[in-house]
């Protein structure tokens, strides 16, 4: 799907660094995102989609990016015209989700090589996925979700 014109074309309305984040901080940072996408005027079926691709990204940058060691992550929200923004600014090796080959979820359970879901739920769950390295040398992560305005 075609992602709107320009990746900061959603007015920011929150963001926060998360430090030190392991895995037992995954639901501050569902919670936050939550909130902000919810007190922004995203609609709520919407959000409960983003959720799940946030929590996706979230765990693959805690334990691949991160190594399971603390780490920060600076999440942003923003809700406007009918689409919810959130950018996730990490300080992990660069990678980019948006290339990795999806899986062949038509084989059986038993026929798959292990992992590759998390980032076939990210592109389920959103409308677009846009990665870039930043000017200060970290991952950015942008998951775009579109909602029937109110």
């Amino acid at each position: 799907m075609i992602a709107p014109h320009g990746a900061n074309m959603v007015q920011m309305g929150r963001g926060q660094v998360f430090r030190n984040v392991t895995p037992l901080d995954l639901s501050r940072i569902r919670r936050f995102v939550l909130e902000s996408a919810i007190d922004g005027g995203g609609d709520p079926p919407a959000v409960d989609d983003l959720i799940i691709a946030v929590n996706e990204a979230v765990v693959n940058i805690v334990l691949h990016g991160y190594q399971n060691e603390p780490g920060e992550i600076e999440v942003n929200v923003g809700c406007m015209e009918g689409m919810i923004q959130v950018i996730l600014l990490d300080y992990g090796p660069p990678f980019d989700p948006t290339i990795v080959v999806s899986p062949d979820i038509s084989l059986p359970l038993e026929e798959r090589p292990f992992g590759g879901m998390g980032i076939h739920f990210m592109r389920q769950f959103c409308d677009d996925l846009r990665y870039r390295r930043d000017s200060a040398g970290r991952n950015e992560l942008i998951l775009f979700k579109r909602f029937r305005p109110k």
